[in-house]
């Protein structure tokens, strides 16, 4: 006979107390293998509640706990099981992890220990519980007996032989005055992320990264509508990635019984996504498999990988400088952050009415740029200031448009390095270009 088959109710049956307790364990097993089907990692705490004024006496216990065993029993304390019995720390434990532990159901084995020792194997303890007759009119109240989980805390140190245990809480060390000092980074295993403080804190962080990266690209990408080169695509496709994300996210900070898995799953197929834009490889990383039993170890990388990504600054790689037109066929414009002279390129595009091979050819020996203040001194006397290279197509980060002849400017001309203390650059085109227009560029450095 299997230990958990189904009773045979027949007329007539010698009814024993080993039917009810066969039919006890068939109706757990059936709910059991449900369970674990429908969802995995189906165990874990769904409320933890540690007592703080026991760590000051060196004591580890709790206020209240719920969740569900690895055989997928249920338990909440203090509402149907007893409070464990208080763990005494040793002052010599240090990096060692809490368990919560059950006696774990064995096939004939005795579940209650009727003597009622407090260090008992068994799997339940007995207790006596008043109820209700809740179909009688007059409510008769009745005393019966029952039994209760037999919860008791371990040190991983321990031996834990035929017990299920779920890790609740780390110990770094206790202090001289016997003051346990917890790792309040450590994740316990749980069905719900609300019962671990750094999923749930890590749940709205998460949130707010992502809602801030959504507003700063936003903003950057609405600044310049109609503007945009190749590079730009980059942030669009950001956006698109934070966008679907977000509401998931939030979503998930909103929702009750938020399995750490389903978190897990979402984190890592984030980090993969966001790796293409943030890593020079543009591949996924390589996080270590979900582990139900340490999430802690699964989730650290995870989250720190996150927030490299989401707090990276949002660098503009194509800076456009605005150039105003002055007297006399001369265009100035101001370059306000003056790093961009030592670690970024600068590029002209030109566009007239004019054929495009014709702008080509001439515009680099028709025009003269340098620093403002020398600019006429460059016209005048037929110096070439600095150098202008025409480019074979349109660099990446900048607007493409056809017709459009981009000019690279020569760093290493010897006017590129008196811009460094000039109040802005200057362009003089002597040559006849109807419908001339002008955009200058610094594209930074990779």
């Amino acid at each position: 006979m299997s230990w958990d088959s189904k009773v045979l109710w027949t007329e007539g049956l010698f009814l024993q107390p080993h039917h009810f307790q066969q039919a006890d364990r068939y109706t757990e097993a059936l709910v059991t293998g449900l369970a674990r089907r429908v969802r995995p990692y189906a165990w874990g705490v769904s409320a933890l509640d540690i007592d703080v004024e026991a760590l000051k006496v060196g004591q580890f216990a709790l206020k209240s706990c719920a969740g569900l065993t690895q055989d997928g029993t249920v338990f909440r304390m203090p509402a149907a099981e007893d409070h464990p019995p208080a763990l005494e720390v040793p002052e010599t434990i240090k990096d060692c992890v809490v368990y919560l532990t059950v006696p774990q159901r064995r096939e004939g084995a005795v579940e209650v220990d009727l003597s009622g020792a407090e260090l008992s194997a068994s799997r339940l303890r007995p207790a006596e519980v008043e109820v209700t007759d809740t179909m009688g009119q007059h409510k008769k109240p009745a005393m019966l007996g029952v039994g209760k989980l037999r919860l008791q805390f371990a040190l991983a140190v321990d031996d834990m032989a035929d017990r299920l245990a779920i890790p609740v809480a780390r110990i770094i060390e206790v202090r001289p005055d016997k003051e346990i000092v917890l790792d309040q980074a450590f994740i316990p295993s749980c069905v719900d992320v609300r019962a671990a403080q750094p999923l749930e804190g890590f749940v709205r962080e998460l949130e707010g990264l992502l809602s801030h990266r959504m507003q700063a690209l936003a903003g950057r990408l609405s600044e310049g509508a109609g503007a945009r080169g190749v590079a730009e695509v980059s942030d669009f496709l950001l956006l698109t990635v934070i966008n679907r994300m977000l509401p998931i996210v939030r979503h998930m900070a909103q929702i009750e019984n938020l399995h750490p898995e389903d978190f897990y799953r979402t984190c890592v197929g984030l980090a993969g996504e966001l790796s293409v834009f943030m890593t020079s490889e543009k591949t996924a990383p390589e996080f270590p498999p979900y582990k139900h039993d340490d999430l802690t170890r699964s989730f650290a990388p995870v989250i720190r990988n996150l927030r490299q990504y989401l707090s990276s600054v949002l660098e503009q790689t194509a800076i456009p400088i605005k150039l105003e037109e002055r007297k006399y066929g001369i265009s100035v414009g101001v370059i306000a952050d003056r790093k961009l002279l030592g670690n970024a390129g600068f590029v002209l595009a030109v566009d007239a009415d004019t054929p495009a091979e014709d702008v080509r050819r001439h515009f680099a020996g028709q025009a003269k740029i340098g620093p403002v203040e020398e600019i006429r001194q460059l016209v005048n006397s037929a110096l070439p200031g600095i150098t202008l290279r025409p480019m074979p197509v349109a660099p990446r980060q900048i607007p493409y448009h056809a017709g459009v002849v981009y000019f690279e400017l020569d760093s290493a001309s010897p006017y590129w390095g008196k811009m460094t203390t000039s109040g802005g650059i200057a362009v003089h085109v002597s040559g006849q270009y109807p419908g001339l227009k002008m955009e200058l560029w610094a594209i930074r450095n990779n």
